[in-house]
């Protein structure tokens, strides 16, 4: 089994991506847009460089991704203090797509759970939490 683990939790997370874009069409948006609107949601007012380092993605990357959200009118630039640092924040627009989708995932993670024990998914969720802190320089 260990042979394979690692082939198959990048086969799994190909398929749900690709699933889960599927779903999230319906709003408009791809998995990384929802990623990054999930942040904003949680952390804002948030910069860039917050982002970047919340989603482990590089700062091109997500600076590509707010431009197209900014262009789609869901993110905004929130007042701050400092001049020098850009936060972000939802729009009116973007709260409204963050919760159309959340209820979207939240029905597409309901579904593909149907099945696993509650047991199962604590011991699957702590694998991935201690395998990512091992990742991260972590004990």
């Amino acid at each position: 089994m260990r042979d394979g683990f690692f082939h198959q939790q990048l086969q799994f997370t190909r398929s749900f991506k690709k699933k889960l874009n599927g779903e999230l069409a319906e709003v408009g948006l791809f998995h990384s847009q929802w990623l990054v609107l999930y942040c904003i949601k949680k952390q804002q007012p948030v910069t860039l460089v917050d982002i970047s380092n919340y989603l482990d993605v590089e700062k091109p990357t997500i600076t590509r991704t707010v431009k197209r959200l900014r262009e789609e009118e869901l993110v905004e630039e929130a007042p701050s203090r400092d001049k020098r640092e850009k936060r972000l924040r939802l729009t009116v627009t973007g709260e409204e797509n963050f919760e159309r989708g959340k209820q979207i995932i939240t029905r597409f993670e309901t579904e593909l759970l149907e099945g696993l024990s509650d047991s199962d998914i604590e011991t699957t969720a702590n694998t991935l939490q201690f395998l990512r802190k091992k990742l991260n320089g972590g004990d």
